[in-house]
């Protein structure tokens, strides 16, 4: 009897359908890693990375990003160099900043050196330093790609022979 009722039990087992989930398209800048540098801490060292750092602590050390932006909040420090596409400073920055763009937003403070292509400060944001400014990337790449077509179309046809 034993037999009969386990064979009736596996019977009643129903048929489960998958189901599927959508796949969300992530953009560029949602699916870029974020690290955060917490209030309270002290990072020494350098930090090389992809994606966005936001520093809320301090840090000791240079930080170079490829392909996002260093944050530096409002209760953060840095010394050292940093160099990224894009760096906001609402804290205190004493150094080196290399980025295609920067902001010092209200509360931000740069002491040092600016390299970049377009900087804007806030009113009540601070800049004591020097201030160099160089030529964005993609405007680079834009005119080297039109001086390669340029210079490509003034290549001499070639000779046929007879």
């Amino acid at each position: 009897m034993e037999k009969k009722t386990e064979a009736s039990a596996a019977s009643l087992v129903t048929q489960v359908t998958p189901v599927q989930t959508e796949e969300k398209k992530i953009s560029g800048t949602e699916a870029r890693a974020n690290t955060i540098i917490a209030k309270n801490s002290v990072f020494k060292g350098d930090i090389d990375m992809e994606g966005d750092i936001q520093i809320w602590g301090k840090v000791v050390g240079n930080i170079r990003v490829k392909g996002g932006a260093i944050r530096v909040m409002h209760a953060g420090k840095v010394e050292g160099e940093l160099n990224a596409p894009e760096i906001i400073i609402d804290g205190h920055v004493e150094g080196t900043c290399c980025a295609e763009t920067l902001d010092i937003l209200e509360h931000g403070e740069l002491r040092g050196i600016s390299r970049c292509g377009s900087m804007s400060i806030r009113r009540g944001g601070l800049f004591v330093g020097q201030s160099e400014q160089v030529e964005n990337k993609k405007k680079q790449e834009a005119e080297r790609i039109v001086s390669i077509k340029e210079s490509q179309g003034d290549k001499p046809k070639s000779k046929t022979t007879a």
